[in-house]
């Protein structure tokens, strides 16, 4: 039995079958494009050989697991359904989540009312997406819970706003009218702050429920997907935290419960293995010297996708203290990651015209059992 286990996040952008559009009528794939976008997601799948994959922006679940299955991916669940305009225009995708072992529980998170007006949110707070939960029966670790998330993106969210109250016509000879550009700018930052607002609850709430979870089973948890905003921003460090700012006794049982950013943990792995001083020697064995150097290589974070030509990394997957090394009572360590991203940096129109426009991530587990 190998020692090694593979995760991976995968946004797979519009996941829909024809004949069903996204988002707009004329959004349908010809038979050719659909399986264009089949093809490069088996082709990745067979390339990386992940055992668990989570994913996001699928409108076709019934598709998508029948795809799995096929791969061999036996497991597969969503925990929603897109919404359906018009009987065939859909919004809203969902997140899925496939496995090469047994679920035990899948279930749906859901915004816990009492802490959501404790928050001062709405009472109506909801996901944008409903994340899941599955609890997986993973070989040499046991039961572990894997969420799958798909958080608010950084679009500005207007709808809840006051009509504009300052407008200008286009030109003398129309009088239709226009939002003044300050109204729009000022519009703008607070559509901007509103999606905000929504991504940075959903993962406060997310990251309590999970907390509720783990001190109830003290089972290894899992958190991947496109957290539409970067790791170190203030809007998402709740999940990360790792610090209570006035209790300071009984210190040592907090590492029971943070998170951590799989490639941090992966870093941190080939500093250990390699030490900063060995980077400074002149290294007689040639070898090693191009081990070290691909290891550079590897440590080096990609994007994960790209807004114009900047890049940011949006796709994660994070990790309970079973997984850290520095935990006494850890099962396993990060020994790879990998953000497959050849499709974003350097595209073939044949091969990646209906691919993604996320870089999937792929994690892989050395168990110590």
């Amino acid at each position: 039995m190998s020692n090694r286990l593979k995760l991976a996040s995968f946004n797979l952008f519009n996941y829909i079958e024809p004949p069903l559009a996204y988002y707009d009528f004329e959004n349908i794939y010809s038979k050719e494009q659909w399986h264009k976008k089949q093809r490069w997601l088996a082709d990745f799948l067979a390339r990386h050989q992940p055992d668990v994959i989570g994913f996001q922006e699928v409108f076709s679940a019934d598709a998508l697991a029948q795809q799995m299955s096929e791969a061999g991916y036996k497991h597969f669940a969503v925990v929603d359904s897109p919404t359906i305009i018009d009987d065939y225009i859909c919004r809203d995708p969902v997140v899925g989540l496939a496995s090469k072992f047994a679920f035990e529980e899948v279930v749906s998170i859901e915004v816990d009312s009492q802490y959501a007006a404790g928050l001062g949110l709405n009472q109506n707070f909801a996901y944008s997406r409903k994340p899941l939960r599955a609890t997986v029966q993973l070989p040499q670790i046991g039961l572990c819970d894997i969420y799958v998330v798909h958080f608010k993106s950084k679009r500005p969210h207007l709808d809840e706003l006051p009509q504009p109250k300052f407008t200008q016509t286009a030109n003398r000879s129309s009088a239709a009218p226009l939002v003044n550009f300050g109204e729009l700018l000022g519009r703008n930052s607070l559509g901007q702050w509103a999606s905000s607002i929504q991504r940075g609850s959903e993962a406060a709430l997310l990251f309590h429920a999970m907390l509720q979870r783990r001190i109830e089973t003290n089972q290894p948890m899992v958190l991947m997907g496109d957290f539409n905003d970067e790791l170190s921003s203030s809007v998402l460090s709740a999940l990360t935290t790792r610090e209570l700012r006035f209790e300071k006794e009984g210190l040592g049982e907090l590492a029971n419960f943070p998170l951590t950013d799989a490639y941090k943990l992966f870093q941190q792995g080939l500093l250990d293995l390699f030490g900063v001083e060995t980077a400074d020697k002149n290294l007689d064995d040639v070898a090693v010297e191009e081990e070290l150097m691909q290891a550079k290589v590897r440590a080096s974070r990609t994007p994960t996708h790209y807004y114009g030509a900047s890049g940011n990394v949006l796709d994660y997957i994070l990790l309970s203290a079973d997984f850290d090394p520095s935990y006494h009572k850890s099962i396993a360590e990060v020994c790879d990651y990998h953000t497959e991203d050849r499709h974003l940096v350097n595209p073939s129109f044949e091969r990646d015209s209906h691919s993604s426009d996320h870089a999937p991530v792929i994690c892989t587990l050395r168990i110590r059992r």
